[in-house]
């Protein structure tokens, strides 16, 4: 896969591992990543997939899902790098909660803890429109924003785990998520390395991002994993990635090129009860979040969507009907 910069990304068909499976843990433990098979069916996937388009048409800007002429700009919800839908309801529209309630998901996360005590995160999803037909929806090249996504000094160690339920078959013609594999190893001396850079973030931002010749970037081949519907891949908050738009499609696409659901599990103990008293809130009043389920950060308060143009003319979803597997998760 050519590309600019310094960084050479290589598709790649790395191990699926059980969900739960002791291979599962050691593998990201010592590459920082880890690709869970089927952590949904088939079915499940598609179902998913189903529901998001529910929740883009229940929208009411005219998005329909069968004719691409609808996707446009004036429609689609404002997205974050890579496609990224932080707001609008996403973190608790039907979708979100169908994936969220399958246990085969929550096992994942559950090894990585040693705990069922898990509370989840109410993030979006990643949907990448055929820019075959538009050149603009093409996303960012990845090669621009590699990052971590975990402070170096006020989080310091292993403290979250992050994930996303791939929806569609994916290639390297149409691109994915890109790590650079055992870089989390790097973290521990992150602060030292870059105290200059550091002292300019706050702490209580998660989002640290490499220079585009960083010689971290290079210190081993950056790999996108094949993956296929209802995979589910993990990787550690301190590891190096981003999401790089493909190559080439073939000029007759006309459905979504990639869909990903983000999910994130962390342990419930975590949490104080001010934040749990946040979470329950959010679950009344539609609010997204982030990866972390032991810190508060609100999406729909992200400067790109308060700057977002009519962002009135969105429709929320209904307040979500959740059973009791479901209700365990918030708090």
């Amino acid at each position: 896969m050519s590309q600019h910069f310094n960084i050479e990304i290589v598709y790649k068909h790395v191990p699926r591992l059980e969900s739960g499976s002791k291979e599962s843990i050691s593998y990201l433990e010592e590459h920082g990543y880890a690709v869970i098979k089927k952590a949904l069916s088939s079915d499940e996937a598609a179902k998913t997939l189903e529901l998001l388009w529910d929740y883009l048409e229940g929208l009411g800007t005219g998005i329909d899902r069968r004719n691409p002429s609808t996707w446009g700009d004036d429609r689609w919800p404002t997205c974050a790098h890579g496609g990224i839908m932080p707001s609008y309801g996403i973190g608790h529209s039907e979708a979100q909660w169908f994936l969220r309630g399958i246990p085969n998901v929550k096992k994942a996360f559950a090894k990585i803890w040693d705990t069922d005590e898990l509370l989840t995160s109410f993030d979006g999803v990643s949907l990448w429109r055929p820019w075959n037909i538009n050149p603009e929806w093409k996303t960012e090249s990845g090669q621009s924003w590699f990052h971590i996504d975990q402070h170096p000094i006020s989080k310091p160690g292993k403290q979250c785990i992050q994930g996303l339920v791939n929806l569609l078959p994916t290639s390297e013609e149409i691109g994915g998520n890109v790590i650079i594999p055992g870089s989390h190893k790097f973290f521990k001396n992150l602060p030292d390395e870059y105290e200059e850079r550091l002292s300019r973030l706050p702490l209580d931002i998660d989002h640290f991002r490499f220079p585009n010749d960083d010689p971290k970037l290079s210190s081993s081949k950056a790999v996108m994993c094949h993956m296929e519907p209802g995979d589910l891949l993990l990787w550690d908050s301190r590891t190096i990635h981003c999401s790089n738009s493909g190559s080439k499609l073939d000029n007759d696409t006309t459905d979504l090129i990639r869909a990903a659901s983000l999910i994130c599990m962390m342990p419930k103990e975590l949490s104080s009860e001010d934040i749990l008293e946040k979470r329950r809130e959010a679950v009344e009043k539609l609010i997204s979040t982030t990866n972390w389920t032991n810190s508060f950060r609100n999406a729909d308060e992200f400067p790109l969507i308060l700057e977002a143009q009519d962002r009135n003319k969105y429709k929320w979803p209904k307040k979500p009907t959740l059973n009791d597997y479901q209700k365990s998760l918030i708090d």
